[in-house]
């Protein structure tokens, strides 16, 4: 059986002696280079098993042929043991950092060396089949540093570019739209999109740098789903940024998805490239560079959203809770005050849920309480606010509204809320209704707060309950 080659790397002729016989004792071959650049010339040619180098020499040194082999697909399978004088930590680390497999001081045992090589050469990976012809001489080596470092940088300045870009982001979903508009940027594509699948909600973003018909959004949409399995009962938001026409719907074989290593949730990058070779050879192994990044910007955004919504959402309804829904109030009627336009507020106390408590237990209440919320709010405007005001009461902000306006909301809300039957986790179902007391605010003096405003609403929802309940008062 021929003996597996090892590349000796060492500006020492006493050293690589040394370390030569010390690997042909231990039954391998050896060649020898006197720095990095013969050494990578040698290891690139020669295609050896192993790699055996110092970090200080000459010229190119230790860490660069390191670099330079590892990231050359013609040499990243070969193993290099880095074989050094420096024993200090920041050495070792940004020795291994730069891609050996395995960091020994020159003060080692003879067998370790030997052991240290035959374990990396076992398990190698397999060279892949050679893409360009070996390096006629240092001028070629050169080239290939200088293609080294341009990808480096490349890839630095993007990943850079991303991070600050997506930290100056103002929610989850522009920051979305921040890693799309940077992955267009390298990318030349039909289309782009994002899904995170967390466990109630699934969000995907789709950014559509030129005209895309309509049916391929839906189809796109379709398959990032797929590769973020949703789970059952969960929303499913589509934001869309671009263009769409009328076109026949595309082809979408060469789509790529790629996973992202989000935390406590399911990512996919998609790609539908215009050039799926040129995509496959040149953007497609920058992208997965760049995938631990793009986790980490999603990963920050959705942590300051989080964030945001425990401040502000309450935590069984998910919508505002008391302070931030007050807070909206005073904000709008502010806006109100200054341009002369008209503020309606429609608070709703639900009839009789101490009986729903008493009769099936708390978790039935809760579930009463999140549908209850949800039907009230879809009963609303986009510019409408909403909240959680107290435990069964729920407040409604109406910006351009009068007191009529208001009024015909709080019937909308009072229907939606009589005409739905509310599952109950023990079984069986329950309809609950809710009295509603209306106010605006040119029934008062332009000083008014918000609190008076809510007070003359919370006035006149009592005058409701005392007429009966289930009604919209005035």
């Amino acid at each position: 059986m021929k003996a597996p080659l090892v590349l000796v790397v060492d500006d020492s002729d006493i050293t690589r002696t040394v370390l030569a016989r010390t690997l042909g004792r231990a039954g391998f071959a050896t060649i020898q280079a006197r720095d990095g650049l013969e050494g990578a010339v040698l290891a690139l040619r020669e295609q050896p098993a192993a790699v055996v180098t110092d970090l200080e020499m000459p010229g190119m040194d230790g860490y660069q042929l390191v670099r330079l082999l590892k990231s050359d697909p013609a040499s990243a399978h070969i193993p290099v043991v880095v074989v050094t004088s420096h024993g200090e930590a920041p050495s070792r680390y940004w020795g291994l950092r730069t891609g050996a497999d395995a960091y020994l001081t020159k003060d080692h045992e003879a067998t370790d060396l030997a052991a240290t090589v035959q374990r990396l050469i076992k398990v190698a990976p397999a060279p892949t089949p050679p893409s360009a012809a070996p390096p006629a001489g240092p001028l070629d080596v050169f080239a290939r540093v200088v293609r080294q470092l341009d990808g480096a940088l490349m890839q630095a300045t993007l990943a850079n570019s991303l991070l600050e870009r997506g930290v100056s982001s103002g929610d989850f979903s522009e920051t979305n739209l921040v890693v799309l508009r940077t992955v267009a940027d390298v990318v030349d594509v039909h289309a782009l999109a994002i899904a995170i699948a967390e466990v109630h909600t699934v969000t995907v973003h789709v950014l559509l740098p030129e005209e895309f018909p309509d049916r391929g959004v839906e189809q796109l949409a379709r398959a990032v789903l797929a590769a973020v399995p949703v789970n059952p009962g969960a929303t499913v938001e589509l934001i869309v940024n671009g263009d769409r026409n009328s076109s026949p719907a595309p082809d979408l074989s060469a789509l790529y998805l790629m996973p992202l290593p989000v935390r406590d949730s399911r990512g996919v990058l998609a790609v539908l490239p215009k050039d799926a070779a040129q995509f496959a050879a040149l953007s497609q192994p920058l992208i997965e560079r760049l995938a631990g990044h793009l986790a980490l910007v999603l990963d920050n955004a959705r942590l300051s959203q989080r964030l945001r919504e425990l401040s502000m959402l309450d935590g069984l309804t998910r919508v505002l809770n008391h302070r931030a829904i007050h807070d909206r109030l005073a904000e709008e009627l502010q806006r109100a005050q200054r341009y002369g336009h008209p503020l309606a507020v429609v608070l709703c106390d639900l009839d009789h849920f101490k009986r729903i408590n008493d009769a099936h237990g708390h978790p039935a209440g809760d579930a009463v309480l999140l549908a209850a919320a949800q039907a009230l709010r879809r009963c609303l405007r986009t510019a409408d606010a909403f909240g959680r005001y107290g435990g069964e009461e729920f407040l409604a902000v109406l910006p351009e509204s009068d007191l009529e306006s208001g009024r015909q909301a709080g019937e909308r809300l009072r229907r939606a809320l009589a005409e739905q039957a509310i599952a109950l986790p023990a079984g069986g179902s329950a309809v609950v209704t809710g009295s509603f007391g209306v106010a605006s605010d040119s029934e008062l003096l332009e000083t008014a707060t918000a609190s008076v405003l809510i007070s003359l609403a919370d006035q006149r929802l009592y005058l409701a309950k005392e007429a009966g309940r289930n009604r919209v008062n005035p």
